[in-house]
């Protein structure tokens, strides 16, 4: 391992300069995310099926934009240029909803700009990999440390976003994304290292065996899929359900996700010693039959305590399946890290399709609380999955320079 660069022991003495490009970045996006389906279908006034149609698509652009920068990343290219282009994305998408928003800049516009930018999680994962391998810090617990960052952006983003939409309207939750978009960016062209990049050797005379991707990660890959799918359900159907066919406050959103986030933070917090014990395969698990419980009991409550109190166990499940996943899909192809990073968060994205797809469809045949529903079959598929899966073989980590 050659030395590390100065901005690089910058990072290492001081990590939460990290994190806080980090949580910046969640928070940000948890501004656009969570809204998506309130914007679209009550103050755009489309159908339910056009929400399908936005979100679909930019999770299309967001799976072809961590494809192709993991392997941009894998293949020696420094990473802050590709995270800036996460973030300018992200921050133009912000400007232009602020100043013309209508469903056509939406779609013409916004699913690439929101696509790409969407795409951030994956850069900042693999970012921050090679900053916790770079400075001898163990990856598990580095990545258990950047998902709390990230559930504590959406601990403040959601309700912060869902009261400006309650007191004000849309306008001023545009001027808000965009001037966290702002900081976000000043924080990475500040703190990561401009000239951080892969310490993997890439030898010419690899096989085509070592480039090929493991079946057994594709296989580990669809908990998380299923998972995220169910929860992309939520994220969307949520919102609506509880405003339009429960009749609650337009707030009552945006602190059930808090609340999701909040119990995120608390898991996986006190998920590393357990996961240390058991194992990465084991605790996710636990994270499907969390989510079958979820499901299958939230559309039975009728306050908005029960609601709350259910969301606690939403934030359990998910906070293990989006901080233990990550580590669990890297374990079965420990050589190629940003490969790795890149199908995880695709995971969650094609999830997020597939889980947005299910809510346009089924809401527009049935109801918002059908479509809920509909996800105790997707947790029972990550359950199953995960009953019969293999654990990883040992696999040494490419020879570093």
């Amino acid at each position: 391992m050659n030395p590390i660069s100065s901005p690089l022991q910058r990072l290492d003495k001081f990590p939460i300069l990290f994190f806080a490009v980090m949580f910046f970045g969640a928070f940000s996006i948890a501004f656009v995310i969570p809204l998506l389906s309130t914007y679209i279908i009550e103050e755009l006034q489309e159908p339910a099926f056009n929400l399908a149609l936005v979100i679909g698509g930019f999770s299309v652009v967001s799976l072809a934009t961590n494809r192709i920068f993991g392997g941009l990343i894998d293949g020696g290219n420094r990473v802050k240029p590709l995270l800036l282009i996460n973030i300018c994305a992200f921050t133009v998408h912000a400007l232009i909803q602020l100043t013309a928003p209508s469903y056509l800049s939406l779609v013409i516009l916004g699913i690439p700009l929101i696509g790409i930018s969407a795409g951030a999680l994956s850069t900042m994962y693999s970012t921050g990999r090679l900053i916790a391998e770079q400075t001898g810090r163990d990856p598990g617990t580095f990545n258990l440390h950047m998902r709390i960052c990230l559930s504590l952006g959406w601990v403040f983003g959601p309700p912060t976003a869902f009261l400006l939409y309650g007191t004000y309207g849309f306008q001023e939750i545009h001027l808000a994304a965009a001037i966290s978009a702002f900081i976000w960016l000043t924080l990475c062209l500040l703190f990561i290292p401009a000239t951080l990049k892969t310490h993997i050797k890439k030898h010419a005379q690899e096989s085509s065996t070592a480039n090929t991707v493991p079946m057994m990660l594709l296989i580990a890959c669809v908990p998380v899929f299923a998972l995220s799918a169910a929860n992309s359900v939520f994220f969307s159907a949520g919102p609506v359900y509880f405003i339009k066919e429960m009749g609650l406050s337009v707030s009552v959103p945006g602190w059930a996700f808090a609340t999701k986030s909040l119990f995120e933070v608390i898991i996986i917090y006190f998920a590393i010693k357990p996961t240390q014990r058991i194992g990465e395969r084991n605790m996710m698990l636990l994270s499907g039959l969390g989510a079958m419980l979820f499901f299958a009991t939230i559309t039975s409550a009728t306050s908005v305590g029960q609601v709350l109190m259910l969301c606690i166990i939403e934030g359990m499940y998910y906070g293990i399946c989006a901080s233990v996943g990550i580590t669990f899909i890297q374990n079965y192809a420990r050589h190629k890290p940003g490969i790795a990073t890149s199908y995880f968060v695709n995971a969650i994205f094609v999830g997020g399709l597939a889980g947005n797809v299910l809510t346009g469809v089924v809401a527009s045949y049935t109801t918002f609380q059908n479509t809920i529903l509909s996800s105790v079959g997707l947790a029972a598929l990550a359950t199953l999955i995960l009953l019969v899966i293999k654990p990883p073989q040992h696999q040494q980590l490419a020879q570093t320079s």
